[in-house]
């Protein structure tokens, strides 16, 4: 018996030296790492590109149908159709900060954005809201894609070939008498540039001869068409015919994304360069029209800060708030305020008291400011 019980002692002992070891681990210093956020404004620009592209017959407009044509080389003409901006939270490289957490207190719990921006200390396993967000990418057209010219084999109404008929004569007996007899040959050339533009010439007129004479009710319907419809095929034909001489107009659409960071007050800050007959270029350029964003009526908080910081705080911000311009070369386009967290002040927790007081912080997490503070 005694023997049991000095075994029992060794196994006791054993077992605390293990206890007492792992719980000298777990007591190890832990250090989280977080930040704060600044903001920067998304910008996403609708772009709209009218291509010119003059006609082939753009010489013989005036002569042929009396209208002077008005695009004569090919060309763009860009404008802004519209601008969305829309601020984004990233971290702020200049406000990173730790918490170390060990046994001389409490822990402190921390709950973060998957950014890594502070939300909540000992506020549980409550969740942070995320943004959802898409990447959408325009396919721009291509150089290889451009008309320099109105492509005639594109029309609908377009005839490369003319109908030839090759003198042919037979022989035939006729009451006795053999006579020579026309018998033409049918055959196909490529009609020259000049008959392809005499051919246009005389389909608009046609065109608009035969819209004359349905609209006064003179003209013949085809079986089982209604005015309607024809009247808007003979449209679509008289526009394809009128594109050889005075060109045509085709219009898209591109976005692009821009990402701002604001700067200091009064400071604009560009977004982009924009050129009527380019679109975007580059910064460098100077001719072009710049867009730009700018801080005004910038409302800083007061610091507060008297005391040096406790050993172990937790750092928030009070942000700024301000009005935030968009600007181009030629004025004001738009205002709206903001909240600049990057321009306010920051402020700290001691991290002991809001463990041993039982304390739940929660935080704004775009903007690192205070949203909550209870007691458990």
């Amino acid at each position: 018996m005694k023997r049991i019980y000095v075994i029992c002692l060794l196994l006791l002992t054993g077992f605390s030296a293990t206890v007492a070891q792992k719980k000298k681990e777990l007591s190890l210093p832990v250090t989280v790492h977080y930040c704060l956020p600044k903001v920067s404004f998304r910008v996403t620009a609708v772009l709209e590109c009218t291509r010119l592209i003059p006609g082939p017959f753009r010489q013989d407009a005036e002569r042929e149908l009396g209208i002077r044509a008005e695009i004569t080389e090919p060309g763009e003409l860009w404008r802004v159709a519209e601008l969305q901006i829309r601020p984004e939270y990233l971290p702020d490289e200049q406000a990173v900060y730790s918490v170390t957490a060990s046994g001389d207190y409490a822990p402190v719990m921390l709950s973060l954005s998957p950014e890594g921006f502070l939300a909540g200390v000992s506020s549980g396993s409550r969740s942070v809201p995320r943004e959802e967000w898409h990447v959408k990418y325009t396919l721009p057209v291509t150089a290889e894609e451009h008309e320099e010219e109105v492509d005639l084999t594109a029309l609908k109404v377009y005839n490369p070939l003319k109908e030839v008929l090759d003198t042919n004569y037979i022989v035939q007996e006729i009451d006795g008498v053999e006579k020579k007899i026309w018998d033409p040959i049918v055959r196909y050339e490529k009609r020259t540039h000049r008959e392809v533009m005499q051919g246009a010439v005389r389909e608009i007129f046609r065109i608009k001869s035969e819209r004359e004479k349905l609209v006064a009710g003179e003209g013949e319907l085809p079986v089982g068409a209604s005015l309607k419809t024809v009247l808007k095929e003979l449209d679509r034909m008289e526009q394809e015919y009128f594109s050889l001489f005075l060109g045509k107009k085709e219009v898209y659409t591109i976005e692009r994304t821009f990402s701002v960071l604001p700067g200091k007050e009064e400071e604009p800050v560009a977004i982009f360069r924009f050129s009527e007959t380019e679109g975007v270029v580059e910064r460098q350029n100077v001719t072009a029209v710049v867009y730009s964003l700018v801080v005004e009526q910038l409302s800083i908080p007061a610091s507060g800060r008297g005391a040096a910081a406790p050993a172990a705080a937790i750092y928030y911000r009070v942000p700024a708030t301000g009005e935030v311009k968009l600007i181009n070369s030629f004025g004001e386009l738009q205002r709206f305020r903001a909240v600049i967290p990057q321009e306010g002040t920051i402020q700290t927790l001691p991290a002991e008291v809001i463990a041993n007081e039982g304390w739940t912080v929660e935080f704004h997490p775009e903007y690192g400011s205070l949203k909550s503070i209870t007691k458990r």
